[in-house]
């Protein structure tokens, strides 16, 4: 069985189409005090706007178990050093990790939200990777850094949930399948690895869907070949909402696919990678803080550009969500492209990784 090709795409994140009313609740209630906050002269002095926005807590954590999961696989259960709460989180939350090297990435975290005392990781090994091989070599008692959690993968309520996982992708999906099965929500599960031995969690999964009407169907590469892509969409139902996490490949396939097979479906995807700039026009960036100007060409980033005068810039999604890159802009054309930004932070904001400027001209930003 082949997957069908797939012509070239700008990957980009689906939006949630369907957010609950607790969500645009809560998210109304924040707009509303981060406005009254913002306009409160008393807030300004004591506590004055900085160019620069870091999203998220950031905390000492020490790693308290770690398991093998599945082959090439380990979990990390992660409690705070500080004896404070962990920050709750949703399902298709992630952290930030920073590593005793000093590398960072992220991760999706694995299991049931919300778990106010623990946090859980897994973690594939990649051979030549720079970061996998340090994370399968700590021991319980290693102590990190934490960022977050935040949200670039949320979960909308829904009567029924198709889930496509492949490999690691299985982390942020064993959380949302949690929450299904808490709401009481039918749900199928399609995970495929390259062996069975390689695919973690394979014991909770099941556990969760036995008594229940809902499946879990297992396939690997060495005894069933590589996914079907019209037999997994057939597994939903006309108000099924697909949610994806593996390979762009996988995911673009299936969302190729869903007008033809599964018209009805509610398509929803993660990416773990920035996409490509594929409309980008060259534009020019001054550092108010020394007058240098930056060349940002056609088909990188601000990020990209900044960095080479400006390595320690912090960022962190690369996808516009997390706000970690957002400085100051005193003038200019911005082209916004991010999910950070409110409209009335936009004339003096700007998110480096994923906006842009008007062709040929210049941005000022308090850099």
């Amino acid at each position: 069985m082949t997957v069908p090709d797939s012509r070239p795409v700008r990957p980009v994140a689906e939006p949630v189409e369907n957010p609950s009313l607790s969500l645009r609740a809560l998210n109304a209630i924040a707009h509303v005090y981060a406005k009254a906050v913002s306009e409160n002269p008393v807030v300004q002095k004591v506590s004055p706007a900085r160019p620069q926005r870091f999203a998220g807590y950031e905390f000492p954590v020490r790693v308290e178990a770690v398991v093998d999961e599945a082959d090439g696989v380990k979990s990390l259960t992660l409690a705070r050093t500080d004896g404070k709460r962990m920050p709750g989180w949703l399902p298709g939350a992630h952290i930030d990790v920073t590593l005793p090297s000093g590398r960072r990435r992220q991760y999706s975290l694995a299991g049931k939200p919300p778990v106010e005392d623990r946090y859980r990781i897994a973690v594939r090994r990649i051979d030549d990777g720079l970061v996998s091989p340090e994370i399968h070599a700590l021991s319980e008692g290693a102590e990190l850094t934490v960022r977050g959690p935040r949200n670039a993968f949320p979960m909308a309520a829904e009567e029924h949930y198709l889930f496509v996982a492949a490999g690691i992708g299985i982390t942020p999906i064993l959380g949302m399948i949690q929450a299904a099965a808490a709401a009481r929500a039918d749900w199928t599960l399609y995970y495929h690895g390259r062996t069975r031995d390689s695919m973690p969690f394979l014991a909770e999964l099941e556990a969760l869907a036995a008594g229940t009407d809902n499946t879990v169907i297992v396939a690997s590469d060495d005894l069933d070949g590589v996914p079907h892509i019209d037999s997994v969409l057939r597994l939903a139902r006309e108000d099924s909402a697909l949610y994806v996490c593996g390979p762009i490949g996988l995911s673009l396939a299936l969302r190729d696919r869903i007008p033809a097979v599964a018209p009805g479906v509610k398509f929803h995807t993660e990416l773990f990678s920035p996409a490509p700039v594929v409309d980008g026009k060259p534009f020019a960036i001054r550092l108010s803080t020394t007058d240098e100007v930056v060349q940002v060409g056609a088909t990188e980033t601000a990020l990209d550009a900044v960095r080479r005068a400006r390595p320690d810039q912090a960022f962190s999604c690369r996808q516009g969500f997390c706000g970690a890159c957002i400085v100051g802009m005193r003038s200019g054309a911005p082209v916004h492209r991010d999910r950070a930004l409110r409209p009335d932070e936009q004339g003096t904001a700007f998110a480096l990784c994923v906006s842009r400027a008007d062709a040929d001209s210049e941005l000022v930003l308090d850099i």
